[in-house]
């Protein structure tokens, strides 16, 4: 009730509070376990944790900060390549499990490292692991596997590359056109017979 920036949730019987530097969210139990959110380094996370601990101190709780460890970290990674994906899928059974029906990527769990990887058709990877280093170990790990199944970049026809160009040049203005209600075929031919 006297906290800012914050969102009961009695569903769930937690409380979101949100900091804005570091832009982070802490989930709050009354149990007085907090775990936090959003940062892009673990020193981050560390500061924004203290900032909700002195929050909550502000607030009149009798609050330490102790036991505080990063517990999951969350990388991504874009290959300059598309990966086959249901055919890496079928040669490592062990380590990958893909359910096109579920998820659109391959999840490929390394167990040495606690890392589990979403890999997907595009090329892009994410990475979920207990510290940064597992992440980069992950990446490190998966990159010489993947190369066997590149996918062949396949070749724009003038046809394809034509009509990309004109959506590009073209479907901002008439968006907007549109939008405001104004449009008509006159409207249209003006614009072509300018372009």
């Amino acid at each position: 009730m006297e906290g800012l920036h914050v969102e009961y949730r009695r569903e769930n019987g937690m409380l979101n509070m949100k900091l804005r530097k570091p832009y982070t969210t802490a989930s709050i139990w009354s149990s007085g376990k907090v775990t936090c959110t959003g940062a892009t380094s673990e020193d981050e996370a560390k500061l924004a944790a203290r900032r909700f601990a002195r929050r909550l101190q502000k607030l009149g709780f009798n609050v330490q900060f102790i036991n505080f460890r990063v517990v999951n970290v969350l990388g991504t990674c874009s290959l300059p390549f598309g990966i086959k994906i249901n055919l890496f899928s079928k040669q490592h059974p062990q380590n990958a499990s893909y359910e096109p029906e579920l998820h659109p990527g391959v999840t490929y769990k390394i167990k040495r490292l606690k890392a589990t990887l979403k890999i997907f058709s595009t090329g892009s990877i994410t990475v979920t692991a207990p510290s940064v280093a597992n992440v980069q170990e992950a990446i490190e790990h998966i990159y010489p596997l993947l190369t066997d199944y590149k996918m062949e970049k396949r070749e724009t026809s003038d046809q394809e590359v034509f009509l990309q160009n004109y959506l590009y040049h073209h479907s901002p203005k008439h968006s907007d056109a549109l939008d405001s209600g104004s449009s008509s075929e006159e409207d249209f031919d003006s614009d072509v017979s300018q372009d």
